[in-house]
């Protein structure tokens, strides 16, 4: 089966474009702008990506106007990991993503939805497939100040983590003892 003039020409082009999608994320990866997988310094026009961050004043605006309202972020606001200081971050946080999901943060922070609703995020294209709404992630730095000072300092942040841990396991272990019986 040979192809037709049209069809070498549509494949010529998707292979320049192709090409260039590469050639353009070669250079990304080289001037160190993705985080993970995800573009930390792309502005919020490319590519899906939207900053935005949550008012949590304007109680008496109706409903449809806080779903709407939203402020860009400035890349000077975004806070790193790396700005922070050094000797405050735990362990896994040294090299980490600046970014955090929801569920990590919840899981890591130990931060209820409703506090994880207030903060700034940004908006990516789900990596698992496109068609899937899109993935919330939130600054690192300002996850880790609210569960700090939700529970009192790094220390209280730990403690506050390993209750919760024993806790699951002790709930783990009634349940094998349920399925002994």
């Amino acid at each position: 089966m040979a192809l037709t003039e049209e069809q070498r020409k549509r494949m010529e082009e998707n292979r320049k474009r192709a090409l260039e999608i590469r050639k353009k994320r070669e250079m990304e990866k080289e001037r160190g702008e993705t985080v993970e997988g995800f573009f930390a310094a792309a502005p919020p026009q490319e590519e899906g990506l939207q900053h935005k961050k949550r008012k949590v004043d304007g109680a008496n605006e109706p409903k449809e106007d806080k779903k709407q309202r939203s402020n860009v972020l400035l890349s000077g606001e975004r806070e790193d990991c790396e700005n922070s200081d050094d000797e405050s971050l735990e362990e896994f946080e040294r090299d980490a993503s600046a970014y955090v999901s929801q569920t990590e943060a919840q899981k890591t922070y130990c931060l209820p939805k409703g506090t994880i609703d207030v903060l700034s995020f940004i908006e990516r294209d789900n990596p698992h497939q496109r068609g899937f709404s899109k993935m919330k992630l939130y600054s690192r730095a300002e996850v880790r100040r609210r569960a700090r000072k939700r529970f009192g300092g790094k220390s209280g942040l730990i403690t506050e983590r390993e209750k919760r841990k024993m806790k699951r396991y002790e709930q783990e272990l009634k349940e094998v003892k349920c399925l002994r019986r």
